[in-house]
């Protein structure tokens, strides 16, 4: 068994995979050779490199710490998503696994986080404090100078973290597949939806009434709290709650545990639901300024008759551009049956004895996505109801990619998603 104290994880490119690199030397922070993990020792760790902030020894420990839950965190998003999506583990371990053990750190000069020009400065707490807008590399030293053990523990932060990189998710983006911190996804989810997530996978002390209260205040704080980031830092992502936001919210908060229960309810519903007309409504942006009004079932119906129009639209000319090459190569249409009856890549490339980058490359799922929700959203903020989101550009993009999300992911009653559905529709004319 891995000491997660004395052995780092880093990425093993011979073996397609993760090794350790042991670290006899992080030991001397330890009470004992054999400490095992605890939440005790992590904070005392923690707490020993700020106290001694030009000494390494502690903080080569949490580097070692921190970098399984990291590793543990990809490969779950790995896991869930492979067969879906055309995805590369040690591409993706790449950009949160970047610490391979070195005693020293590159800092950008002159306080330019984008300069290629760098100096060396030693591994420790007091230079982890010279990193220009706190863009710490490597990534595990970054989880661990943000560390706020009043909020959780370092092994759920660390794995927060990971969900929200930027980098990592650009790099899933890239894929097709989009990631969402779970802080985006409370705030992007409405009360019913979660309300249904709640009580469907709902754990903890919590009861559905403070369940509902916590929500409504996170919503409205969010927003504030977002606002106030942007204008700090330039960015949009990489929020994340502090002390203050908790305290905020209605009920206060202690500690991130209620907000990752709600988190984890809604996933487990989003994954599990039987997608309809009356859930769409909770996977696109709301349609008028009215905060507190409702989608109409019209309202609804038309945005789904919009994308099911445009997206037959779009597939049926990409598929008939492709039937040409059908005979030549009979595996061709095979893969869209496949793709249609809702098989993944990996099982479609087995099928058609070609590799997965062959099946991406033919189906372009997340171009055609897309443009389908492209062209339906120009279509659909003609409509008055969407009146508020024509003059917000930022608007637009979120409807944009939720419109996405529910093309390639959101079940219908045949249990495949609509654009599956649109290739299985325009095979048959």
């Amino acid at each position: 068994m891995a000491n997660l104290y004395t052995e780092l994880c880093i990425i093993d490119s011979f073996n397609q995979g993760v090794g350790l690199k042991n670290f006899e030397g992080a030991s001397l922070a330890l009470k004992t050779n054999t400490e095992t993990e605890s939440e005790e020792t992590d904070r005392r760790l923690w707490q020993h490199c700020q106290d001694n902030e030009y000494l390494s020894d502690a903080l080569l420990c949490l580097r070692c710490r921190v970098s399984h839950p990291i590793v543990g965190k990809v490969k779950q998003i790995f896991n869930h998503n492979r067969n879906e999506y055309e995805l590369d583990l040690l591409e993706i371990l790449a950009c949160v696994l970047d610490d391979c053990g070195e005693n020293f750190l590159r800092i950008p000069k002159n306080n330019d986080e984008k300069s290629l020009d760098s100096i060396r400065k030693p591994f420790c707490w007091n230079s982890l404090a010279l990193f220009p807008g706190k863009k710490i590399r490597p990534f595990g030293a970054e989880v661990i100078y943000s560390f706020d053990p009043s909020l959780s523990n370092l092994s759920t932060w660390a794995k927060n973290k990971v969900q929200s990189n930027a980098e990592l998710k650009s790099c899933l983006r890239n894929s097709g597949l989009l990631l969402i911190s779970k802080w985006a996804l409370i705030a992007d989810s409405s009360p019913t939806r979660v309300s249904q997530a709640w009580m469907r996978y709902g754990r903890g002390s919590m009861q559905l009434e403070g369940v509902e209260k916590l929500h409504a205040s996170y919503l409205v704080e969010y927003k504030i709290a977002k606002q106030i980031y942007k204008k700090r830092t330039g960015r949009n992502s990489g929020w994340e709650p502090d002390k203050k936001f908790l305290v905020s919210l209605t009920p206060t908060q202690t500690d991130l545990k209620n907000l990752v229960l709600i988190d984890d309810a809604i996933r487990k519903y989003l994954s599990g639901a039987n997608y309809g007309v009356e859930e769409f409504k909770d996977d696109i942006p709301q349609a008028s300024s009215d905060q507190n009004s409702e989608f109409s079932e019209e309202l609804i119906n038309q945005i789904l008759q919009s994308l099911t129009r445009t997206a037959f639209k779009t597939v049926s000319h990409e598929i008939n551009s492709d039937r040409s090459r059908w005979e030549k190569d009979p595996n061709r249409k095979l893969a869209w049956q496949l793709y249609s009856e809702g098989l993944g890549q990996r099982d479609i490339a087995l099928r058609c004895d070609h590799k997965q980058g062959w099946v991406s490359k033919l189906l372009k799922e997340k171009m055609l996505a897309e443009i389908i929700a492209q062209e339906s959203a120009e279509e659909l903020i003609r409509r008055t109801d969407f009146i508020s989101i024509r003059v917000d550009p930022v608007g637009l993009d979120r409807m944009i990619e939720q419109l996405t999300i529910y093309l390639t992911t959101s079940k219908q009653e045949s249990g495949v998603s609509l654009l599956r559905q649109s290739v299985a529709t325009a095979l048959k004319q």
